[in-house]
């Protein structure tokens, strides 16, 4: 079938595609949500952009296909072959991929938050800075799996296989669970939570909105374009630190230590000082202009 005629199909209300051959289609931002792709060959197709989202793709072959920037939210793709496919900032959340084989597979950016991935294989598969929050990986194979800078809140590692994963700069928390005996520490990972040690560490551009470091020591960190906003950091040590071009819009900053702090072209709009004051860029900028 080629690409117009699955399309005036799906147009026409038809959802049924199992078992097609659209190897190497293109169908790049195309709308294709809800339909069913169970078991079909769409290897290599180009599905840039495209709305997937609660698709059926179980079993289906996507080796090597483009699905940058794809919505495949809630999308079914149990044991769906996904080796050395592009998901890069594609939309996985709540999505099911248990089984499925994403071996070499770039995932770079991708959401996966809720995102089951029991079973499925992450051999060598590019996880940098992706967004795990409440995923499930119970059992997933994670071996060389590169979760540099991944977001691990609340994640199920438990009974993962991650022998030479890259975690260095990836953030968990108290809810996250990994390997009986790993040690996230040691792997370079870095436990985002009340009262931590994160002196002189770089957290330079990450995304926290909310994030609870109330008690920390962030002395000396570097947190440069860091998004802060709403952020807890009460009595927060953060003397020394790089928060140049960082937003800490409406962050509570009561209490914190910013001696000596680098606060050039942040962003302070309503953010509660260590005195209490509420900081207002609208007067300040008024000021200036008198």
């Amino acid at each position: 079938m080629n690409p117009d005629e699955l399309l005036r199909k799906y147009a026409a209300g038809e959802r049924d595609f199992c078992l097609l051959n659209l190897n190497g289609v293109n169908l790049v931002q195309v709308n294709l949500r809800e339909a069913d792709f169970t078991q079909a060959n769409l290897s290599q197709a180009n599905l840039v952009q495209a709305n997937l989202s609660r698709a059926t793709l179980g079993t289906a072959n996507l080796q090597e296909a483009d699905l940058e920037g794809a919505n495949l939210r809630g999308a079914d793709l149990s044991g769906a072959d996904l080796m050395g496919t592009s998901l890069i900032a594609a939309n996985l959340s709540f999505a099911s991929l248990t089984g499925a084989d994403l071996s070499e597979a770039n995932l770079m950016s991708a959401g996966l938050i809720g995102t089951d991935l029991n079973g499925a294989n992450l051999w060598r598969a590019n996880l940098i800075g992706s967004d795990l929050r409440g995923a499930k990986l119970i059992g997933a194979n994670l071996e060389e799996t590169n979760l540099s800078g991944a977001y691990l809140y609340e994640a199920d590692l438990s009974e993962a296989n991650i022998e030479g994963a890259n975690l260095h700069r990836s953030l968990y928390n108290d809810q996250t669970w990994f390997p009986e005996g790993f040690d996230p520490v040691e792997a370079g990972a870095y436990l985002i939570a009340p009262d931590v040690l994160l002196a002189g560490i770089n957290l330079s551009g990450l995304n926290l909105p909310g994030v609870n470091l109330q008690g920390a020591n962030l002395s000396g960190v570097d947190l440069r374009n860091a998004n802060l906003m709403c952020a807890d950091l009460r009595d927060t040590n953060l003397s020394g630190a790089n928060l140049s071009g960082s937003n800490l819009s409406g962050a509570n900053l009561t209490g914190a230590d910013i001696t000596g702090v680098n606060l050039h072209k942040a962003n302070l709009s309503g953010t509660t000082m260590p005195n209490g004051d509420v900081h207002d860029c609208h007067q300040e900028l008024q000021s200036a202009q008198v």
